[in-house]
């Protein structure tokens, strides 16, 4: 019997192909706020509990803190939660907690690098969007993948990488 079928006949489904690239967020901004929301919760969740049981003072620092770390916590996994992976003819996008977004490479209609600065430090981004002017991503140049990336965009739509290139950084 082959492998692919099954005893009753039928075909079984066909494992997730593994994506070529994946582009990811740094790990330092994640794993800050992952480690803040676990000593948060580490600290606050023994301290209210020790308010609750010894009636101790109704001090409200174990609470806050306890609030504090669930928020950091959460905030930690979303962000290390946003991916794209891309695969020959198509990519899936997530930002935070969502699902993944199939979307097709021959739906990108421009793309345009961006420049955002706090004064000190700036970010460069690049953004796709499709005929309907929809956002389909937004990545930054330190993102892990964006060079595999932005090679596999050059090589599916070179029309608008090559229009990207040429218009440059703004002002």
């Amino acid at each position: 019997m082959s492998d692919s079928i099954n005893q009753w006949g039928g075909s079984t489904t066909k494992a997730e192909v593994a994506p070529m690239i994946v582009v990811r967020r740094p790990l330092f901004p994640g794993v800050i706020f992952l480690a803040l929301g676990v000593f948060g919760l580490v600290i606050g969740i023994p301290g209210i509990l020790f308010q609750l049981t010894a009636g101790s003072d109704d001090s409200p620092a174990f609470g806050i803190l306890f609030g504090l770390g669930a928020v950091f916590l959460l905030f930690g996994l979303a962000l290390a939660a946003g991916r794209i992976n891309v695969y020959d003819r198509h990519y899936d996008v997530k930002s935070g907690f969502g699902k993944f977004r199939r979307r097709e490479v021959d739906d990108i209609h421009t793309l345009r690098l961006g420049k955002q600065s706090n004064g000190s430090v700036t970010f460069i981004s690049l953004t796709a969007w499709n005929e309907q002017r929809k956002k389909q991503f937004m990545v930054f140049t330190n993102y892990r993948g964006y060079r595999e990336f932005t090679a596999w965009l050059d090589k599916r739509r070179p029309e608008q990488w090559a229009e990207c290139e040429r218009l440059g950084l703004p002002d």
